[in-house]
């Protein structure tokens, strides 16, 4: 798969994380929802605490506000994985579901393992990894798609990823707005940044969402997002560790049903518009309002401007005025200009 082919643009992903709880049959049954929901795709996360951080003790290492206050990094980190174990067997469930799984890998070794256990269609980078450097450019050598959050980069380090990303045989590349935080706040979104994305970096762009609802994925699908990420969940317990900011099964089937809906409300930018016969008809034209015979003048008297839309446009209306009818013109009829001289 050589580019990111999204036929049924915005692409919409059903992002699981750990969400799981520890439990492989949940996984399971999380793909399976994420189908029924209408995603168009599911991903994973493919890490090991030890690749991300490491066993600090000191306070940089506790995470001080937010969801998972509480927790050191490595904690959280080792609570929150997808089990490496697991992803053969996901992949082929998600197989025989029919819909595509791929992974955001945290380092190169990830890379690797991804490639033999699910062979993915694209690959996620995180907002948190995209000036991990080495990382880029193990993924860009797969030749696949990327899509990346871009939530805590400048410009600057967004450039360098590009282009290491490109120097290194990525095909291409959607940059995903994001606000990094969990959950976002709507109000937080600047949401009109978005389509200049494009102009500034010259990619596709979309949208990664971690705040509640769908109002602003809806609002990015007006936009032009080609890509709408969510997080799902089968519920809001403890062990799913982030439902607070993720999906229920029907709320992302509600938002699937208003991010296409919206979409159609667009429209194709290829797509003419057209006014189609039927309701055309019912607009305003020239018609004869009294009995009209050859030779009389046309006048404000015997004309009126009214429906239905089958005669002379009103803009003709005062050029009309002050002519000699050709022949005898009944109550109705929509006039032409072969009717008068």
């Amino acid at each position: 798969m050589r580019g990111l082919e999204i036929s049924n643009k915005p692409l919409v992903v059903a992002e699981i994380s750990g969400n799981h709880g520890g439990s492989l049959e949940k996984a399971k049954t999380l793909i399976d929802e994420c189908a029924k929901a209408g995603a168009d795709m599911v991903k994973l996360q493919t890490f090991k605490p030890e690749t991300i951080t490491v066993k600090g003790e000191d306070s940089r290492f506790l995470i001080q506000s937010g969801l998972w206050k509480g927790y050191r990094l490595h904690d959280l980190y080792e609570k929150a994985m997808t089990p490496w174990e697991w992803h053969g067997p996901l992949a082929k469930h998600a197989r025989f579901v029919g819909i595509p799984l791929f992974s955001s890998p945290f380092d190169e070794t990830a890379v690797d393992f991804i490639e033999k256990e699910i062979d993915p269609p694209l690959y996620k980078i995180a907002s948190f990894e995209l000036n991990h450097f080495p990382l880029l450019l193990k993924v860009a050598k797969t030749q696949k798609p990327v899509i990346a959050s871009i939530g805590v980069s400048s410009d600057m380090i967004i450039s360098k990823a590009l282009q290491c990303l490109k120097n290194g045989g990525c095909p291409s590349i959607t940059l995903l707005h994001c606000v990094s935080e969990y959950p976002a706040k709507i109000r937080e979104f600047f949401l009109r940044e978005m389509p200049l994305i494009r102009q500034r970096f010259g990619t596709e762009y979309g949208i990664s969402d971690h705040s509640r609802g769908h109002l602003v994925a809806v609002a990015a699908t007006a936009l032009g997002a080609s890509v709408i990420e969510k997080h799902f969940t089968l519920d809001r317990n403890e062990d799913s560790i982030d439902g607070a900011f993720s999906m229920l099964p029907h709320e992302f089937s509600e938002m699937v049903d208003a991010v296409r809906l919206t979409k159609g409300a667009i429209g194709d930018p290829e797509q003419k518009k057209e006014i189609s016969a039927e309701s055309g008809f019912y607009k305003r034209s020239i018609l004869v309002s009294a009995m009209i015979h050859e030779g009389d003048v046309l006048s404000a008297e015997n004309l009126r401007i009214a429906r239905p839309g089958d005669g002379m446009c009103p803009s003709m209306w005062d050029s009309v005025l002050g002519k000699k009818a050709l022949r005898d013109l009944p109550t109705g009829h929509p006039l032409q200009l072969k009717d008068f001289v």
